[in-house]
């Protein structure tokens, strides 16, 4: 009976961590095409939950954004961004670095535009 149980909780444990993890801005359902950094975002937790928090300041800048009819200029850096954090390729501390700048960036302009 223990051994069924342990099996059990290590099939689910390796069901849980195996899953693609979420990302908001982005589906993780199909990653054939997607450039690198993006499937590495899909493959970490913590990257995904770090681009679950951009696009939530991302979506706000926008709001924000169209009370100064800047949506064009908001748009066009996160254009830039996503090209710099592509850059990073799959190296996590790259794309990790991206996220925190660009989440920063996004609530410095939110906060005091």
């Amino acid at each position: 009976m223990k051994l069924l149980i342990g099996a059990i909780a290590a099939a689910a444990l390796m069901s849980v961590t195996m899953a693609p993890a979420k990302a908001a801005s982005f589906s993780c359902m199909e990653l054939e095409g997607r450039p690198a950094a993006e499937v590495q975002v899909c493959k970490s937790r913590w990257l995904g939950n770090l681009d679950e928090r951009m696009d939530s300041w991302y979506r706000r800048a926008l709001e924000r954004a169209r009370y100064f009819d800047q949506t064009g200029k908001v748009r066009s850096e996160q254009r830039d961004w996503m090209a710099a954090r592509n850059a990073c390729g799959t190296g996590f501390f790259c794309i990790r670095r991206a996220y925190l700048n660009r989440i920063r960036d996004l609530k410095n302009y939110v906060e005091h535009v």
